[in-house]
This record gives structure tokens, C-alpha cells and sequence, in this order.
């Protein structure tokens, strides 16, 4: 149902909006005509110019209880005049209206080019108004969600289709809220998100979910190089849960988010600790997945946290899907976040290398600083010379472009020694050391270290 309340003064617009609250469906339909008649007209204009638009929708957070507190009048009011103050963040020509109960469509009017970023700074100034109130509201915090759509991206160029993917990033964005920005991209389908399981959700909120370590080490020297971060889930009757008995519940209720804020601001606590009981440990290395990424936020909101726990950006590893880095080509704000975090000097390793789509090509675009071979191909490696000479090319390739490499899943001495052979700077596996909580993990650092020889002091000749 679209309401309209164009640009007016905040009397005239509150008594639209109840006289709309009032009226019939059909007089409804005829107000969501009115929005797509003038998105028509600006899309049509901007095909026609070969110029672009974009529509963004930004619903207000918890409106629902806003009403229940102050009434459907305080509603009807705080939405009048914010209206007026969003409008003055707009051009003239730039289109504003109220969509539903307690949403704003903006339409833009057409402009030669249009990136995200563009369109991610006129959002975070939305947001920024909504967020600083109004006069005359009652006393409550307002945020809001915000879903973008650019008619450059769709595959199909109409007002519905502009308007359609506008509201599915808004669902998406109201699913990772409140305060949440989301820009559409192809493989955001608008399916309703399945609800999570409330003992799930309650260990997230309680801390039962969180990170266990499990080591990485130097071929060459045997020192430690690094820890990755794998979640896990200490259920209190059930004991450690691996992540497949709870990862594909997150994900389909749109939690992936949380668990990624709360892994990081573990592992990074956990990584201070170390520095602070002497323990040597370069790197902590963190799964991101596609849903993340989508994120615009997450790589300013990844600076605040290393800021906040006073770790270095290269110390961090974010590690990505072979499948997410391929499909970056064509998501802007996944390869936008990608090239931010390697920006401010997070290390980006590619894992699960050779199981995905990714290219040489794909290789270049993204700033990869590690490979790290998957599982499948260091299985058997000592006993099976095919496996031995995929790993090899791997190996050569990698050197070729000036890339780091670490082989997952090495479990026998036999396999660990050709690594080494082969060239493979880092291993990571049950061969190693398993998964473990971050204290056992510190005393496995602190056992490991003790057990390397310290290299031979090598004295010059005198003469």
C-alpha cells in the first residue's frame, strides 16, 4: 500500500496521511499508480537520455512501537515533518513522497553517471536527518533502514522493476537493522526469511557461539604464523556443536551479520590477550561470506573494531570464498567492501582455492594476497602424483603472481613434508592442530614455541 503525502507543509501533509489512512483500497491502488507514474517518467527519461536513477526507500526502525507509545497521530506527525527535513537533503528536481505507514521513496531525477558510493553517501545523509529527530516529536531515538536500487543494475529497465528491488534491499536491510544499508544486487531474491530457532538465537545473545582457534604454521621455520577463527557452538547439554549444526540456520534467517560481529570482537580480544601474555601470534583469520559483504558499513565497522581493540589492520586476515571473490565482478558493493578492507590493510586470503569459479582474471581484479589450497587436492598428496602435480601448478602459479600460499586440511607428516618440498609457505590442519578454545590455543602456542630449536648463532670468520 502506497500512501501519498508529497512535498508539503506539515499540517497539510499529517492530514494527508490520515485521510489516506482512511480511504478505501482502490484509493490506495491510485496512490501507488501516482509513485510509479512519476518513476515512469524518470526512468523513461533517463533511458531515453542514456542516464541513470535510482530509488531508495528508507523505513523508519520500530515504528510499530512508536505508535503503541505516543499513537497513530505522533506517527502521522513525526513522518510530516520529516518529510520536510529529507527534502531539504534533495535536489529540486529529485522526487519524495511517503510509501506505507512509516516509509520515504526517493526517486532521483536522472544523472549522467550513478555509482553506489553516490548513492551510499546520499543514504547515510537520510539516515543522518531521521536520526537527528524533529521538533515537536515525542522523546523517542529514531533510526531507519535503507534500501537502494540503480536502474544501471537492473537487468530490467521499468519504474516496477526499480521500485521492486528498492523494497527487497529494504528487506534485506530491515533483517540486518536497525540503522542498515543495503544496495540490491542480482541474488537478493525477496524470499521471506525463515525465523531462527530461539535457542540459537539465544546462544548468540548469551555468548555460547563464539570463536575456537586452530593454528597455521611456517613450512620453512615451524613457527606459527597465524590462527584461524572457526565458530563454534558451546551448547550446555550437547556439548561443542561444529558449525554445520547451526551456520545453515543462521544463514537463512539473516543472522550471518551478528555471528560475524561477534566472532570478530572475540577474536580480536582474544589476539590482544596473546600480545599480552608474550605470545607471538602475526595474524587472526576470519571467514566473510556474500551476505556480509553486502554490508556498505562492514569495512568501516571492521576499522572501529580493530581501532577499539588497538590491533593493527594487517594483522587481520579476511578470508573469502572462492565463489564470493568470482562473483564480485559483478556486485559493486561486494568488490567496493573487498578493495576497502585491503585499503586499510587487511590481509584478503582466497579459500577454498580451486573448488570455485574465480579466474586469473578474477586474481587481478582483487587485491588476493594468499591462496590457500583446499583440502580436496592435499588429501592422499603423498601417495597420488596427479594430486602431486595439481598442487605443483597451483604452487607455480601462485609464485607466478606474487602470492602467499597455506594448504588446508593436512593431517599426516608424509603430506606435510611434500608441502614443504613443493613450496607451500603455510599448512593449517588436524596434522597441525585441531580446533581449539582460545585458551587451550594459547597454551598450544606457548608449547609450540618452546619446542622449535632456536636457530644456530652463526659467528663470521675473523681475518
Amino acid at each position: 500500500m502506497i500512501l501519498l503525502a508529497l512535498l508539503l507543509p506539515a499540517g497539510l501533509a499529517v492530514a494527508a496521511i490520515a485521510r489516506a489512512r482512511r480511504g478505501a483500497q482502490g484509493a490506495d491502488a491510485s496512490h501507488e499508480d501516482d509513485l510509479l507514474d512519476v518513476m515512469n517518467k524518470l526512468v523513461t527519461r533517463a533511458q531515453i537520455s542514456e542516464r541513470q536513477t535510482a530509488c531508495i526507500l528508507v523505513a523508519l526502525d520500530r515504528a510499530a512501537d512508536l505508535t503503541d507509545r505516543f499513537g497513530g497521530a505522533a506517527l502521522d506527525d513525526t513522518m510530516a515533518r520529516l518529510l520536510a527535513r529529507l527534502g531539504r537533503c534533495l535536489r529540486e528536481q529529485d522526487h519524495l513522497q511517503i510509501a506505507d505507514t512509516a516509509t520515504f521513496c526517493v526517486v532521483l531525477s536522472p544523472v549522467p553517471t550513478l555509482s553506489p558510493d553516490d548513492v551510499l553517501r546520499l543514504a547515510d545523509r537520510l539516515q543522518a536527518t531521521v536520526e537527528g529527530g524533529v521538533t515537536g516529536t515525542p522523546p523517542a531515538h529514531l533510526t531507519a533502514s535503507v534500501g537502494v536500487s540503480l536502474s544501471g543494475t537492473l537487468r530490467r529497465r521499468s519504474a516496477t522493476a526499480l521500485l521492486d528491488a528498492a523494497q527487497i534491499a529494504l528487506d534485506d536491510a530491515q533483517q540486518h537493522g536497525p540503522a542498515a544499508v543495503r544496495v540490491h544486487c542480482h541474488d537478493m531474491r525477496g524470499t521471506p526469511k525463515t525465523p531462527l530457532c530461539p535457542e540459537i538465537a539465544t546462544a548468540l545473545d548469551i555468548g555460547e557461539i563464539r570463536p575456537w582457534y586452530q593454528p597455521q604454521i611456517s613450512t620453512e621455520t615451524g613457527h606459527i604464523t597465524g590462527v584461524e577463527a572457526l565458530a563454534r557452538w558451546c551448547h550446555p547439554a550437547r556439548g561443542m556443536i561444529a558449525p554445520a549444526g547451526f551456520l545453515p540456520a543462521l544463514e537463512d534467517a539473516g543472522r550471518l551479520g551478528k555471528l560475524g560481529r561477534i566472532m570478530l570482537d572475540h577474536a580480536l580480544s582474544d589476539l590482544r590477550k596473546w600480545d599480552a601474555a608474550g605470545l607471538h601470534v602475526p595474524h587472526v583469520s576470519l571467514n566473510f561470506s556474500g551476505e556480509e559483504l553486502r554490508n556498505p558499513r562492514l569495512a568501516d565497522q571492521i576499522g572501529w573494531t580493530l581501532d577499539r581493540h588497538g590491533i593493527a589492520p594487517d594483522r587481520l586476515c579476511i578470508e573469502l570464498l572462492e565463489t564470493v571473490v568470482a562473483s564480485a565482478a559483478d556486485d559493486d558493493i561486494v568488490a567496493r567492501t573487498i578493495g576497502l578492507l585491503a585499503a586499510m590493510g587487511c590481509r584478503i586470503d582466497l579459500d577454498d582455492f580451486g573448488t570455485g569459479h574465480a579466474s586469473i582474471s578474477t586474481l587481478r581484479g582483487v587485491d588476493v594476497h594468499r591462496l590457500k589450497i583446499d583440502r580436496s587436492f592435499v588429501s592422499r598428496l603423498d601417495r597420488e602424483p596427479r594430486q602431486q602435480r595439481l598442487v605443483s601448478a597451483i604452487l607455480l602459479m601462485a609464485e607466478q603472481l606474487d602470492l602467499d600460499t597455506l594448504a588446508e586440511g593436512v593431517e599426516t607428516p608424509a603430506e606435510h613434508a611434500l608441502l614443504a618440498q613443493l613450496g607451500c609457505r603455510h599448512v593449517q590442519g588436524f596434522g597441525i592442530a585441531r580446533p581449539m578454545p582460545a585458551d587451550q590455543c594459547a597454551d598450544w602456542i606457548a608449547a609450540h614455541a618452546a619446542s622449535i630449536p632456536p636457530l644456530p648463532l652463526i659467528q663470521r670468520g675473523i681475518g
